[in-house]
């Protein structure tokens, strides 16, 4: 398919709901369970990301507000290990910027980064926040964009580009057309392969041992 059709059929007007099962060096360690919808509010917010998961002992609940590019409006973040909450984090944009507000054992700290276009959240460990990265009319493919991790304080420049518009994917023991993504992260790089309206089925980061596959065929 050419890659500028492929780019018209990638939205994400569609709702989303499903669930990863995360493996490590090829043994399952976890799951998480996300949904995708469509708000459309006032204040900009286009649309919600929600995501609960589970590796080990370690358990993380995530909600993203973002415009129709993908920009972060609010963000909010809670890890736990085991019964304690080791981690609790709030954003929100201000004026052109994005202000962190991080809650540990050892105190708080605030943090505000830059909000330049294009620029999306993107944790090391939230696998469908990948879908972000096909929201937009340009969705900057083969461009650099900003991209941070609130949770780990970090932000870098990414890159998405296409390897493979035919290759194929297993969900549920079903052989579905996907196409294939690279993306270059200098925290963690990631392969990525999307169905034609750019859902997420499966996410590979080499460098963490680290793979989610989902769980069923995309519903709708």
């Amino acid at each position: 398919m050419p890659l500028l059709l492929l780019l018209a059929c990638l939205t994400l007007a569609t709702p989303d709901v499903g669930s990863f099962t995360i493996l490590r060096d090829g043994s399952r360690v976890g799951r998480e369970q996300f949904s995708l919808r469509r708000v459309s509010s006032p204040d900009g917010i286009e649309f919600e990301l929600r995501a609960e998961s589970a590796i080990g002992e370690r358990r993380l609940a995530t909600r993203l507000e973002i415009d129709s590019a993908g920009t972060p409006m609010r963000y909010s973040a809670e890890v736990r290990e085991g019964t304690a909450v080791v981690l609790k984090l709030g954003g929100q944009r201000v004026r052109g910027r994005f202000a962190t507000l991080a809650r540990t054992d050892r105190g708080e700290a605030a943090r505000e980064y830059l909000l330049p276009d294009g620029t999306l959240v993107l944790e090391d460990q939230s696998f469908h926040q990948a879908a972000v990265l096909w929201l937009g009319p340009d969705r900057l493919i083969n461009e650099p964009r900003s991209a941070l991790a609130p949770m780990d304080n970090s932000e870098r420049s990414i890159r998405v580009t296409l390897e493979s518009a035919t290759d194929m994917v297993v969900v549920a023991g079903v052989r579905l057309s996907a196409s294939r993504w690279a993306v270059d992260d200098p925290r963690n790089a990631r392969v990525i392969w999307t169905d034609a309206d750019g859902r997420i089925l499966r996410v590979l980061i080499p460098s963490l041992g680290l793979e989610a596959v989902r769980d069923d065929v995309p519903r709708y």
